[in-house]
């Protein structure tokens, strides 16, 4: 059964058409993600309005390309909105002019940062085949119905926030950092054991004194998440109080600080990295397995975390 991609140029109008639709359907599922009631289509008209101050509805017309009562019928709809408003020509008061109002350029403002991130999401897309249209069409429907705008943008905006954060060493200004974001972290999914608080609460003596490490991440001045290291018996390090603040979550962010600890064991002279967490900590386990933990034996009788039922060493 023939398709439009099966007709190659020759249906190279309806390839664009359908191609405009499926953008237009997902910038404005984008707006509404973000909360903004802005039709896509719109960005074109709202954005010459910005550059030219005032146009008439044939000058936007003839601009964009469009019909005269496509115009109308999209800048009616901003009117309503509050972002535009008509004006007389000074030089011609028969003739009416589209401006942007105060309103329209403060939304203009919100929208700047968003427009940027949609245009390095497209131009990603795009140079996978550069200069062959049909190629770039193909390409572009395939990519959208396999991950939406919305969802590029978020991935774009997760990597942007995690390029932002800092790894920093502990310091003692931090201390009421490391304490609640880690007690935060274990009354939500256990409960604060007494190893816990008196680790917790004296982190320079329990942990750094015996050649351990603390490790934080920093976001804009504001600590979101630790790791320490814990010198353990046999010459071996444990991976341990990995917190991120749920306000950060699903940044990458706890990657982030497991792989700084990861370098920070690398370059020590001891002899194993472990860790021990909880079965249902699925994302956790997965992160670990995924950094090149695996579940051994524990090599001791019992725990010192009640909490712990699964064991894991680094393998290099």
């Amino acid at each position: 059964m023939k398709n439009l991609e099966s007709m190659g140029a020759l249906a190279l109008g309806s390839r664009l058409k359908r191609l405009s639709e499926l953008l237009f359907r997902q910038g404005d599922e984008f707006y509404r993600q973000k909360g903004i009631d802005f039709q896509a289509r719109c960005f074109p008209l709202l954005q010459l309005l910005c550059s030219h101050g005032s146009l008439s509805v044939t000058e936007l017309a003839e601009l964009l390309g469009q019909s005269h009562p496509a115009i109308s019928q999209m800048s009616k709809k901003l009117q309503a909105q509050g972002w535009l408003y008509h004006e007389i020509d000074a030089k011609d008061e028969r003739r009416r002019l589209l401006a942007v109002t105060p309103q329209g350029y403060e939304l203009v403002d919100e929208m700047k940062p968003h427009w940027q991130k949609l245009k390095k999401v497209l131009d990603g897309i795009l140079e996978v085949s550069q200069n062959d249209l049909i190629n770039n069409i193909e390409l572009m429907e395939r990519a959208l119905a396999s991950s939406s705008l919305g969802e590029r943008v978020e991935r774009l905006e997760k990597q942007v926030r995690r390029d932002q954060v800092e790894i920093i060493h502990f310091e003692p200004m931090y201390g009421d950092d490391f304490y609640r974001l880690n007690h935060h972290w274990l009354s939500k999914y256990f409960y604060v054991e007494a190893i816990d608080h008196e680790v917790l609460s004296n982190p320079q003596e329990k942990i750094l004194a015996h050649g351990g490490f603390i490790l934080l991440a920093r976001l804009s001045g504001e600590i979101i998440g630790t790791a320490a290291l814990i010198v353990a018996s046999d010459n071996r390090l444990e991976l341990s109080k990995m917190s991120v603040d749920e306000r950060f979550q699903g940044f990458g962010i706890g990657e982030k600080l497991a792989l700084a600890a990861i370098s920070q064991y690398q370059a020590t002279d001891f002899s194993l990295l472990y860790l021990e967490s909880n079965r249902k900590l699925l994302p956790a386990l997965n992160l670990y397995q995924k950094l090149g933990f695996r579940e051994r034996p524990a090599p001791f009788d019992n725990s010192h975390y009640s909490r712990a039922d699964i064991y894991m060493e680094f393998i290099e």
